[in-house]
């Protein structure tokens, strides 16, 4: 039976616990569901393991990425995404990922014509965001993804033009790049951005070909190296801009979403996979139809279900097993329950640390009607530089002043996002040879504390996220990364 075979694929995961996987993502804390809207590798017992070609176009969005799913999810200019990974893809309770693991984290978006149809690997892609290690905590991205339960959460910067993009969050394992192992774990959401604005990224990359084997940032030794010195993999965070000369100028925008939305009349869901109430019955021909009927919906649910998991198969099974019943008791007037929505809400959570954008931004020579920025001199070109200066100031109470304006534009938590505790990160990329970061504005009001990493707090009380740790020693993994 496929249930049987999907179960003991997924019982053959532990065997590669020290790996993980992109499964799902939360916008603004609520929940899209497992799977939903997901490219990944559809092989359970292969779906964390890492992508180790970096010549191949399984990096963009993973091995069976080049197909988009049936799903696009439908987000708002400045929205929070939350990423999720897991190293067993349908039990979020098991270890994210293993310490020693360690590296730096990205997040990259392609605008698209269709999140659907488009393949991802190629050209357009941009970064978003990225984080290497942080030498005042000894920390790496991937510590902080792990503390944060496999939450690697960003915002939206306000003002890019609406439509359809894939949202790609990266992970480099960095633990055997010294022995020609660099190890890149990826995926791809499919979303449709409600956005007015006309901000474009003013250069692009491809994605194989943002990163050659060889470089520094994927053969770096982090055991006999300072590790202050890394450079993180892949372009500079994107500079946006409405330019006509920018790389996405060209590119359309879509004002309403047209692909990809919850089908009409679906009441149940799993991972892509939606059921639809069956045929009405009033004799016994017909109720053991629907019954049937049932079934064969159940049978596509079970086909499709990603590494993800099956639990909306489950439920959609016991419906089945439920009219079934029905027709053995001669109730013949049905289905139970017509029409009743079988998917669980969506949760709600806490998504703990959001790492903002501080390094590209805006171009502060544009002014547009979604942003305007500003700009100054004053910011340390070098990470080292940047690193000993902050240091220096975290003993104050105050904020020191921004030592650049211009960078992305962040909505502040309202009142009911601050009884969750929102943390928000700022932080410089980790590369000597970026650009020069780009300091978010203190919001009027607030008191912040800058340092290379800050945590601002929405009840305006500023504490150090992390504290110091020995960096644990490499130990052998059973799967011989």
């Amino acid at each position: 039976m496929k249930t049987q075979s999907l179960l003991l694929a997924l019982g053959a995961v532990p065997a590669a616990l020290a790996h993980t996987v992109f499964t799902d993502f939360y916008v603004n804390g609520v929940a899209q569901g497992d799977g939903v809207a997901m490219r990944m590798r559809l092989d359970p017992a292969k779906a964390s393991f890492p992508l180790e070609n970096l010549s191949s176009n399984d990096l963009a969005c993973n091995v069976d990425g080049s197909k988009g799913v049936a799903r696009v999810q439908s987000v708002e200019d400045g929205d929070t995404l939350s990423f999720e990974f897991r190293s067993w893809p349908n039990d979020p309770s098991k270890e994210r990922l293993d310490r020693g693991h360690k590296g730096p984290c990205a997040v990259y978006l392609k605008k698209v014509d269709s999140a659907i149809d488009d393949v991802g690997n190629g050209d357009g892609w941009f970064k978003l965001f990225d984080d290497g290690y942080e030498k005042a905590t000894d920390q790496w991205c991937t510590d902080k993804l792990i503390d944060n339960n496999g939450l690697l959460s960003v915002v939206l910067p306000k003002g890019l033009k609406g439509g359809y993009y894939l949202a790609r969050p990266e992970i480099l394992a960095l633990h055997a790049a010294n022995s020609g192992d660099p190890q890149f774990y990826a995926g791809c959401a499919q979303i449709f951005l409600k956005s007015s604005g006309d901000l474009v990224p003013e250069e692009t990359v491809s994605i194989p070909g943002y990163v050659h084997a060889g470089e520094e940032s994927v053969s770096f030794d982090i055991y006999n190296t300072d590790n202050a010195l890394y450079p993180v993999p892949g372009p500079a965070v994107a500079k946006l801009s409405s330019s006509s000369s920018a790389a996405g100028t060209n590119d359309q925008a879509q004002t309403s979403q047209t692909e990809g939305e919850r089908p009409a009349g679906c009441i149940c869901e799993n991972a892509n996979w939606c059921g639809k109430e069956v045929s009405s019955y009033s004799d016994e021909t017909g109720c053991w139809a629907s019954a049937q009927e049932c079934w064969d919906q159940g049978k596509v649910c079970w086909d499709t279900a990603p590494p993800t998991g099956n639990a909306g198969c489950n439920i959609w099974q016991t419906k089945c097993e439920g009219i079934q019943a029905q027709c053995n008791a001669k109730n013949f007037n049905g289905p139970p329950d017509k029409g009743e929505d079988l998917t669980p809400k969506h949760s709600t959570i806490d998504v703990g640390l959001i790492i903002a954008t501080s390094s590209g931004g805006i171009d502060s020579t544009l002014k547009t009607s979604s942003v305007a920025a500003e700009s100054s001199s004053s910011t340390p070109k070098s990470t080292s530089a940047a690193l000993s200066a902050a240091a220096d100031k975290t003993s104050s109470s105050k904020a020191a002043a921004p030592t650049e304006a211009g960078g992305y534009s962040a909505a502040i938590p309202t009142s009911a996002q601050a009884s969750k505790k929102t943390t928000v990160i700022l932080t410089v990329p980790a590369s000597e040879s970026a650009p020069a970061p780009t300091g978010p504005v203190c919001p009027s009001g607030y008191d912040c504390v800058t340092q290379y990493t800050t945590v601002v707090k929405t009840e305006v009380e500023y504490v150090t996220v992390y504290s110091d740790k020995k960096r644990r020693s490499l130990h052998h993994r059973r799967h011989g990364h």
